[in-house]
């Protein structure tokens, strides 16, 4: 049996591809359960699949068993069960409790979520399967209408910047503010955004900013971290240092006043965000797991 040890459900990018992980998995025929300290179920996405709490599998681990974690705080969870194969499903490598859990005494097998997860293990003397985030369908962009000149953010993780670019807006300008709703209301939102301003300059890769460019969005904004796996300046988005918001204002109101090449932009962002299917993802991710050979 499989299982995906997260410390949580909440809205976050790491949870859903957990239950991603879990849910290819399954269909895959190789059961996963999710763990989570309380046993509860993502329920701002779909996902088939089952929970359980970590007591429960605290009680029920055998040997045999193959536990997958991303969380670097639950390392010492994973670390006292006694399953044989243990995989840290790197979705961050941004910090120092990351960066700790690369060591090969840990005895973790790895996957990486992302190129710039790739890139962080290399300097540090491993080497890992790369696994390309899928995005869900329900973003992709089949030409449904926009509001001409609108803006929509994800206020989460920037909300004073999110406000700083707001009041630089014209009166007239309508913002969509996404925050806490489920999937297929974020795709709908984004698919009625003009321009996306990604505001987070911590994103270890950048799921919200990817999954607008599926929806159409022009992405304007920080890259994070890890963004520039697939936002390219002046090609798929439009970028600006992360957190210089003076920089931020300034690009937000020029692409707005620049209809065609928003539109560039907007075209090359939604062709590029194709390669990010959950096909492909399932394909790398059984690979990566030894799950598949061709």
């Amino acid at each position: 049996m499989w299982y995906y040890v997260l410390p949580g459900t909440g809205i976050f990018g790491g949870v859903k591809k957990g239950f991603h992980c879990a849910d290819t998995l399954s269909a895959s025929g190789c059961p996963c359960a999710v763990a989570t300290p309380q046993g509860d179920r993502a329920t701002w996405f779909p996902t088939p699949s089952g929970t359980l709490t970590w007591d429960a599998l605290t009680r029920i681990c055998a040997p045999e068993d193959t536990i997958l974690f991303s969380c670097p705080a639950d390392a010492a969870f994973v670390d006292a069960l006694p399953a044989r194969r243990k995989i840290l499903h790197m979705q961050g490598a941004n910090t120092a409790a990351d960066h700790a859990l690369f060591d090969p005494a840990r005895g973790y097998e790895l996957i990486s979520h992302g190129l710039h997860m790739t890139y962080e293990l290399q300097l540090r003397g491993r080497i890992a399967p790369y696994v390309p985030i899928g995005i869900p369908e329900v973003f992709r962009w089949n030409g449904e209408p926009r509001v001409a000149g609108s803006v929509a953010f994800m206020p989460r993780k920037g909300a004073e910047i999110a406000n700083a670019v707001c009041a630089a807006l014209p009166p007239t300008a309508e913002v969509i503010t996404i925050d806490g709703l489920p999937e297929h209301e974020v795709a709908e939102q984004l698919k009625r955004a003009d321009l996306f301003v990604a505001i987070s300059a911590g994103e270890a890769f950048g799921l919200p900013p990817l999954e607008a460019m599926s929806a159409g969005c022009c992405v304007v904004g920080f890259p994070g971290i890890g963004g520039f796996e697939f936002l390219r300046h002046m090609e798929t988005a439009h970028l600006v240092p992360n957190g210089d918001v003076a920089r931020l204002i300034e690009a937000v109101l020029h692409v707005r006043a620049a209809p065609a090449y928003r539109a560039a932009l907007r075209a090359r962002g939604a062709a590029f965000a194709r390669y990010y299917t959950l096909e492909r993802e399932r394909e790398y991710l059984l690979r990566a797991l030894g799950l598949r050979t061709d």
